[in-house]
């Protein structure tokens, strides 16, 4: 059966001889009716009706003399007729449009592969791990939130041992299909609680002196770059100072160089180059930098540091007096836009921290804010201000490829909600009626 096409579906120099003999059956004064029955017969592979004929009189000026049916007396049969006619009109232009609709691009090959060898995984990726707000020796009271909120020495090296073992688990499954040897650490500040003068209770708030605080983490924190090693051939590590390692009591009064997480790192620095090398130098901007070895550090004296990932422009700073992604003119949207007008050029992925927070928002082509989350959890300070927030703790750690930039995003959580969040109902809880002698 021969499946017929519309008068807009064939070849242009029939349909120009469908138009003269239409012109030619209107000069002999044939109905409309007539002359698309009279079409059809001489055209079999044309689909006429008499919309079709109406439809190219209208464009090409052809009158016709003899009338077609009346309207009035187009009822019944005739009326069931022209139904189906518009139908099968209707129905053949979908199946045309269909048959003569471009397919989707197959799917690739190797994406079918089933053999990691012909996956096309070939090309080498590097690991990237923020780390931030750890507030090591920080101590929150839970009985001076009810329970919402809880942090200590203990609970810091829990999670810190905790982050540590995120980052080989996302790499081990990584790794089983991806070339991925190098780790950049973003080391984002406040890794101590401080010196005890910042605020008016922190005395209260911390277990130890800044000084046994610098040795404590100094400590673990060899440890836990060493362990890395297990699973990358090299580290590179970039740190910024946090506002919490500053020395002055007051923050306006404080002057960014002078900070003890500068002196913690570079004593970690100088214990991690007695196992696997390097050597020390230092630049004109303030960058003190070992390098050489198997894990590389830049510790940057200012507030800001801006590093090639695999051709990709990162900014990383603490953000100290920065807001989040919600504030208009004083958040960090606000910040990058105008570093990208200061250095010249769109920073690709910028990286802060300070808020406790885990955010992010994509609101450039090729440029992201990224904001870190934190160790502590919820705080006093969290919890107690008007806008009261709470998130469990977390931090960020992602792979970056040459040629597509962040391609992987995972965030490392550090603790289970029932320890995180202990509330106390009265009348509800057997907490409630558990008595301390």
């Amino acid at each position: 059966m021969t499946v017929r096409k519309t008068i807009n579906r064939i070849p242009a120099d029939e349909r120009e001889r469908v138009g003269d003999r239409l012109r030619e059956l209107a000069d002999e004064e044939q109905s409309m009716r007539a002359t698309a029955e009279t079409l059809e017969a001489e055209f079999p592979k044309v689909r006429v009706t008499v919309s079709t004929v109406k439809n190219i009189a209208t464009r090409e000026g052809i009158s016709f003399s003899a009338p077609t049916a009346p309207v009035a007396k187009l009822t019944g049969q005739a009326k069931k007729d022209e139904r189906q006619e518009f139908l099968v009109e209707v129905m053949d232009k979908a199946a045309d449009f269909i048959r003569e609709r471009t397919p989707l691009i197959e799917v690739p090959a190797y994406l079918r592969a089933t053999k990691v060898e012909d996956m096309g995984f070939d090309t080498p990726q590097h690991g990237l791990a923020l780390f931030s707000d750890l507030h090591y020796y920080s101590r929150i009271d839970r009985r001076a939130s009810n329970g919402l909120a809880e942090y200590n020495i203990d609970i810091a090296r829990y999670r810190l041992a905790r982050w540590r073992d995120g980052v080989l688990r996302f790499t081990q499954m990584d790794q089983l299909v991806i070339d991925l040897k190098h780790l950049d650490i973003f080391a984002l500040g406040d890794d101590l609680e401080g010196h005890g003068e910042m605020f008016g209770s922190q005395s209260l708030q911390m277990s130890e002196s800044i000084i046994f605080q610098v040795m404590g983490f100094v400590e673990d924190m060899t440890q836990i770059i060493l362990s890395l090693l297990e699973r990358y051939e090299t580290i590179r590590i970039i740190k910024v100072p946090g506002n919490h390692g500053r020395t002055t009591a007051r923050a306006k009064s404080s002057y960014t160089p002078d900070n003890f997480e500068t002196m913690a790192w570079e004593l970690i620095a100088e214990r991690v180059r007695g196992q696997v090398g390097g050597e020390w130098s230092s630049s004109l901007n303030g960058v003190r930098s070992l390098q050489g070895g198997k894990v590389d550090f830049f510790i940057h004296y200012g507030a800001i540091a801006f590093v090639d990932v695999l051709g990709w422009l990162c900014a990383a700073r603490h953000g100290h007096g920065i807001k989040g992604l919600q504030s208009t003119y004083t958040g960090a949207l606000n910040n990058k836009f105008r570093l990208n007008a200061i250095i010249g050029e769109v920073i690709n992925w910028y990286f802060k921290a300070h808020l406790h927070e885990a955010q992010s928002s994509e609101s450039e082509i090729r440029g992201e804010v990224i904001q870190n989350g934190c160790f502590v959890g919820p705080s006093l300070l969290s919890i107690e201000m008007s806008q009261a927030a709470a998130s469990l703790p977390s931090q960020d750690f992602m792979l970056f490829h040459p040629g597509r930039g962040k391609t992987h995003h995972y965030r490392i959580h550090l603790d289970e909600v029932d320890k995180v969040r202990q509330l106390e109902v009265i009348g509800r809880d057997e907490l409630s009626k558990v008595v301390i002698r």
